[in-house]
């Protein structure tokens, strides 16, 4: 059973509805991407669009938490950890190390209502993935110590996925699963597969689960993959760069929120126009 403080928490990250829409903004890790070259005005822009939550950066979450200030503020969702995938910005490279990099402690002093950390699947050395489980455990443990909800986000960047094996459905189900049984209390996952497949990673996985959006896709693309997770019982999404690399990044909230809070297709069609 969860702590109430917890509970308190959880209940931020989801509207009325039991849905949630959050935006994903810890991109900016990784350098000055497409869509986010201006972030204090799209971080207000999209405080103002209310979606339920906000993921963003610990330094993120520091130079603006001047924007989280207000009752009806989004809940803020802060990442745990960054990846290194080469040591020059901009170069290819393997996604192989992981490192935390902000306390859970300093999460709370900060305000935040959740704490989003990463498990990296396929690994070349099999050390790497114990200590990102290792890692995961640690944080679930310090993470109940101040009733702080954790998201975990399960990935198949490891080096040793092929693009056969990253879309076999079941993947995603033990991935989801594995997330729960180390700590998670949310798992942020992909949406792969039709839905008859997909329930599979929703029936397994004993916490809410939420589907990432990846890639920027064409808003039919969307709307079909969200109604198909949805269908299987998702809890909500995940956006991030679908929404701050669109035209309109607080109309996109908008419409994200007909569809997943209402199953309004033609209403988010509507305003991605």
């Amino acid at each position: 059973m969860r702590h109430w403080n917890k509970e308190l928490r959880m209940n931020r990250l989801f509207d009325k509805s039991g849905k949630t829409v959050m935006v994903a903004m810890d991109h900016g890790q990784g350098g000055v991407k497409p869509g986010l070259a201006h972030p204090e005005k799209l971080l207000a822009a999209l405080v103002e669009s209310k979606p339920d939550a906000l993921l963003l950066s610990g330094g993120m979450a520091r130079t603006y938490n001047y924007l989280f200030g207000r009752k009806d503020s989004p809940a803020l969702v802060i990442s745990s950890d960054f990846i290194v995938g080469s040591s020059i910005p901009q170069q290819p490279g393997e996604i192989e190390e992981l490192r935390q990099s902000i306390s859970v402690e300093e999460c709370v002093r900060l305000g935040a209502d959740a704490v989003k950390a990463l498990l990296i699947f396929g690994r070349r050395d099999s050390r790497l993935q114990a200590d990102n489980m290792a890692y995961i455990t640690s944080l679930a443990e310090e993470c109940g110590r101040w009733n702080l909800p954790l998201i975990v986000e399960p990935t198949t960047w490891g080096a040793r996925f092929t693009d056969d094996i990253r879309r076999q459905v079941s993947l995603y189900a033990d991935m989801a699963r594995i997330s729960a049984e180390l700590g998670a209390d949310l798992v942020k996952c992909d949406y792969m597969g039709e839905p008859e497949e997909y329930q599979a990673v929703v029936d397994n996985c004993p916490v809410p689960v939420a589907i990432l959006g990846g890639a920027k896709a064409a808003p039919e693309s969307i709307a079909d993959t969200i109604e198909k997770a949805a269908s299987c019982g998702v809890c909500g999404v995940v956006f991030g760069r679908n929404v701050w690399q669109s035209e309109n990044p607080a109309q996109m909230v908008q419409a994200l929120k007909a569809i997943t809070y209402r199953g309004d297709r033609e209403e988010f069609l509507r305003l991605c126009r």
